[in-house]
């Protein structure tokens, strides 16, 4: 074999030894990269399954602790509830001081519940309408001056600050 033959071969040889070695290199981090594709996959996978059991979890805590809520609340109101039927079903008496006393008694109770959930009642009449706090349900003519509150038709109740119901006035035109 002439000499220049035997250069390219060994050339040859040495480049494909180079070239497998690459070869090899480049097939040992492509299956590096895809078995860390696989695991980011799969944690991926468990983190949605997990996610998704959180939200249920989550969601079941939150209608429990509604549901406990609103039997709290409910529970509070029920001796009302009895005062009032004792007082209808009450067919001896028919005094009527008597009734208004167990009409005042429940209502005294009513409040006293409202006030354990910070429920607290405004009063209007005499001061300024303010369309945050009062439902104008009518107007009339008055010796106040004008958007004085006359009466409240229906009082109003707040959480805080936070208005739940608003106050049914009547409101001054003026004179």
């Amino acid at each position: 074999m002439p000499k220049n033959v035997k250069s390219d071969t060994k050339k040859i040889k040495k480049t494909s030894k180079a070239s497998s070695a690459k070869q090899k290199k480049l097939n040992d981090e492509i299956k590096s990269l895809n078995d860390s594709l696989k695991k980011s996959e799969d944690k991926y996978v468990r983190l949605m399954a997990e996610f998704e059991n959180f939200k249920k979890r989550n969601n079941k805590a939150l209608i429990d602790s509604h549901q406990k809520s609103l039997e709290k609340i409910i529970s509070s109101f029920l001796p009302i509830l009895d005062d009032m039927q004792r007082i209808i079903n009450d067919k001896n008496n028919s005094d009527i001081d008597v009734l208004n006393d167990g009409i005042l008694m429940v209502e005294a109770k009513f409040i006293k519940i409202l006030s354990t959930y910070n429920i607290q009642k405004f009063d209007s009449v005499g001061k300024e309408f303010d369309p945050d706090l009062h439902e104008a349900i009518m107007s009339q003519n008055s010796k106040e001056k004008e958007n004085i509150i006359l009466e409240e038709f229906e009082k109003g109740y707040k959480i805080e600050e936070k208005i739940i119901r608003h106050s049914k006035v009547i409101v001054s035109k003026g004179s």
